[in-house]
């Protein structure tokens, strides 16, 4: 596995570890160019978003992001 910070990694070649977040990049046929959202890849190989709904988008190419986590007491 590619350990690259910011290296786009072919999805049809490598999955991200699953429950971690990454940036994918989906293509939009509008624009012609891809649009990046962070989502994640779940354990049975279902791209979800940030907050757990199943996307069914295409996605070409991901990357690991790199998500500061808060410690906070409520």
């Amino acid at each position: 596995m590619s350990n690259k910070k910011h290296e786009w990694i072919d999805r049809k070649k490598e999955l991200p570890i699953a429950g971690r977040m990454v940036w994918v990049a989906c293509p939009n046929a509008y624009t012609c160019t891809h649009q990046t959202l962070l989502w994640y890849i779940d354990s049975d190989d279902q791209w979800r978003d940030a907050g757990g709904v199943a996307v069914h988008r295409k996605v070409s190419f991901w990357q690991y992001a790199d998500v500061p986590e808060c410690n906070i007491s409520c």
